[in-house]
Order: C-alpha cells, then structure tokens, then sequence
C-alpha cells in the first residue's frame, strides 16, 4: 500500500506533465472542481476536498462522505488528520495555492456527526462552494467519478493556478524594473504588493 506521500508525489508528478489535460471528462464535475480550486474568496474548500480524497485513496474501504470520527463506525475517518499531516506539508513544498492551515478549523467544516450527503447544507459562503463540494463527496461515493481522477484534477488545477499567479507577479515585477523610479505611481506599487501578499506563501511583510 503506498503511503500518502507517495500518492500525492506520484499524482502531482503525473499531471505536470500534462497540465493542459484534463482528467474529468464530465463538463459539470470538471467546472465545480474549477470553481473550488480557483475560488479566492474561500480556499479551505479545495483543502477540505483533497485531505478526504486522499484518505479515500489510502483507505479504500472508507465512506469519503465520513470525515469526522465523531460519526463513529469502521468506515469514517479523520479528515483534519489527513490535512494537517499530508496536505499541508505537501501544498509548502509544492507552493501550491492553498491555505496554510487546515480547512478543518472553519466553520462550515468543524464539527459533524453525521454523514455528508447529498442532501447535507453546509452553512458558509459562497453558497455555490459547498454545495459542489458535498457533490463531489457524493459522486465518488457512488462511484460516478474516481478519487483518482478526482485528486488529479484538483491538483491539476492547482498547479495551473500556481503558474498564472507566478508569471502574473512576475510581469508586474518586469515593468516596474522598466520604469523610472521617480515616475512609479502609486497604484502600481500597490498593485504588486496586492499580488505578493496573495501568494499563499509571499512574505506578510514585502520589503
């Protein structure tokens, strides 16, 4: 059995090799997975979905819909566990754009003692995020997409994400070089502090 290590360094592997490929066919499922990854205005969604995702391929026999131990029963797990120890290291060494800290601690996804159906309404916004995510759950509980699949593409996109932000910064970074210091303004300065301090790892204090 390979660890959670290996699963995740072997799909991100995978996929930067071909990161203009999708491995979703499904149009629907392709654009909620979109949405998570690239929503900025809540990004411990795609945290949430990847830490259950990842156990559901390290523990097969697990319901990925029982992420809380509380629930009780052979197939649930802890999902913070597999965030915390797995996600995070593994989003610092590949600067992925994620939060830094596990999505467990948010409200919508604290605490839960029964199964996240279908039919499950997690309160948070946007509304739209955890819809799809408990979608998502759903659709590899009954195995309409894989877990596989499913991780790769969140990776995938991740690392689309990655490099937009990355050669946006660094496009902003090449003009200012360009320019006459005594002629820089103020909103372009601003600008591309803006941007450093969305990178999920940029320093809190740009010098």
């Amino acid at each position: 059995m390979r660890t959670p290590e290996e699963i995740l360094a072997r799909t991100i592997e995978k996929v930067a090799g071909d990161v203009d490929t999708s491995l979703i066919d499904d149009k629907l499922r392709r654009s909620q997975i979109e949405y998570i990854c690239r929503n900025l205005q809540n990004r411990a969604g795609v945290r949430f979905l990847m830490a259950c995702v990842l156990a559901k391929i390290h523990q097969p026999r697990l319901d990925i819909r029982m992420p809380y131990t509380e629930i009780g029963g052979d197939d649930c797990y802890s999902g913070r566990h597999y965030d915390e120890k797995f996600i995070t290291p593994f989003v610092e060494e590949y600067e992925l754009p994620c939060n830094v800290t596990t999505a467990f601690l948010t409200p919508a996804f604290r605490n839960h003692e029964v199964m996240l159906s279908k039919n499950t309404v997690l309160m948070g916004r946007p509304r739209e995020l955890y819809e799809y995510v408990v979608s998502l759950l759903d659709d590899v509980a009954r195995r309409r997409v894989t877990e596989h699949d499913l991780l790769g593409e969140m990776i995938r996109m991740l690392v689309i994400l990655r490099e937009e932000q990355n050669t946006r910064i660094n496009t902003l970074l090449a003009n200012l070089s360009q320019s006459d210091p005594s002629h820089l303004t103020v909103d372009a300065i601003v600008n591309v502090i803006g941007h450093h301090l969305r990178q999920p790892h940029g320093s809190r204090l740009p010098v």
